[in-house]
């Protein structure tokens, strides 16, 4: 009431000194005046990922959007506030008005940078305050871009071997094989394409490809998964000459709409595995698989090999022979609120040794929680590190599989044990190659 009390008197002094024409915008040089709610410009998100849901700490909240309102079509702003910073109560004019709000910088180009954005429309009327308005429905209006090294390419490219991205004339981003982040482009009306060059060395050949798309929009996921084919047909294990570097693209339109602000819960956290960054599905998961009971210790499990790809899932059942088509990826998921706080691996193998491992800047004990000197190492075989918190981890040795080869026949087992709040879980991929 303080506030209604402090707006109302101004107000009732203006009318008493031009005598209050309701017809006259202007009363003696003096603009006429009314009154905005402010909780009625609260925006909601519509947070656009589709079935990749998002934790509260990913989504921005109601408080933390920037309120811009102003009048008649004008960009000039008549009153601008962080949500949570907005009065009660705004005095303004009488008049027609547009309101926006957004959260984020919209860069031309950067990683991990949504930019949200919704408008609206109200009108002031004198003497009166205006309580409703439509919603402000808050979207994704950058463009977001995965890029994704299937296991095959990812195992016989070289370590330089990198993606760059461009969308539209200006934005462009370079992605290198253990980068698991999404870059965000700024949207530009009529510079739509999207090119993505893939440039290194596979096989010991020099591979430069790229591959466009056309009319990217904004709100749009762009997961681009890189592949190699030219496995030759007569032995499946040797990679012929004629190397082709090929790309699918799949396009996540966002609709998915949640409460931006307040205490309800606004996404349950994403149960899918990702990869090691903890940001986005492996292209290797299936909608059925398992999904972790809240309470529960760890789950470690076989992902699944993508269709159609020729790849065959690791049994944790059983003893895998090593062959050219073996998928030999995990899933590691953790239901506890504050993630996973123990990934620790232990390689005993009659070949692959402490040894072996040192000679390769390795050890035959990991800690992909705290990795220390060895972290470059393991990022280099496209293993997840410094996981400590994460909810969902993808252990993906395919980076082993060379090494394996190279010293011949003989036993590989990999023991993992995974620790979060609600206990620890073990699981041993046991591996045989000739």
């Amino acid at each position: 009431m303080k506030l209604y009390k402090g707006i109302l008197l101004p107000l009732g002094a203006a009318c008493l000194l031009s005598g209050c024409s309701m017809e006259e915008p202007f009363l003696n040089g003096v603009e006429t005046q009314g009154m905005l709610k402010t909780s009625c410009l609260a925006p909601t998100l519509t947070n656009t990922e589709g079935n990749e849901t998002k934790t509260r700490a990913d989504v921005p909240t109601t408080d933390d959007f920037q309120v811009v309102i102003t009048r008649n079509g004008s960009r000039a702003p008549e009153a601008e506030y962080r949500y949570a910073d907005m009065p009660e109560v705004l005095t303004l004019p009488v008049g027609d008005y547009k309101v926006y709000a957004h959260h984020g910088a919209n860069k031309t180009a950067a990683w991990e940078e949504p930019y949200y954005y919704g408008e609206s429309t109200f009108a002031i009327e004198e003497n009166k305050i205006t309580d409703e308005v439509d919603p402000i429905v808050a979207k994704l209006a950058n463009i977001r871009v995965t890029i994704v090294f299937h296991a095959t390419l990812a195992s016989v490219m070289s370590q330089d071997s990198k993606v760059e991205v461009k969308v539209g004339d200006t934005g462009v981003m370079t992605f290198t094989g253990t980068e698991t982040r999404s870059a965000y482009f700024r949207y530009v009306n009529q510079s739509q394409t999207l090119a993505a060059t893939f440039s290194g060395t596979v096989d010991g050949d020099r591979i430069i490809e790229t591959r466009t798309h056309e009319d990217v929009a904004p709100g749009n996921h762009y997961r681009i998964t890189f592949r190699m084919h030219g496995i030759d047909d007569d032995d499946p294990g040797h990679i012929s000459g004629n190397i082709i570097v090929d790309t699918s693209i799949e396009e996540v339109n966002m609709n998915q709409t949640v409460d931006g602000g307040g205490d309800d819960p606004i996404l349950e956290d994403d149960k899918r595995p990702t990869q090691g960054g903890g940001q986005d599905p492996d292209p290797g998961l299936d909608p059925e698989d398992p999904i972790v009971t809240p309470g529960s210790a760890p789950q470690i499990t076989s992902a699944k090999p993508e269709k159609d790809s020729g790849l065959v899932a690791v049994d944790l059942d059983k003893v895998n022979e090593v062959t050219s088509d073996i998928y030999c990826v995990l899933n590691v998921t953790s239901s506890a609120d504050s993630g996973i706080t123990e990934f620790k691996v232990k390689i005993k193998s009659e070949k692959l040794n402490a040894d072996e491992l040192m000679g390769v800047g390795l050890s035959d004990e990991l800690d992909l929680v705290n990795p220390g000197a060895l972290e470059e190492p393991l990022r280099n075989l496209g293993l997840p590190v410094k996981v400590g918190g994460m909810k969902n981890v993808v252990f993906n040795i395919t980076g082993f599989m060379p090494l394996l080869g190279v010293l011949g026949e003989g036993d590989h087992d990999f023991e993992l044990t995974v620790g979060d709040s609600n206990g620890t879980s073990t699981a041993t991929l046991r591996l045989h190659t000739n």
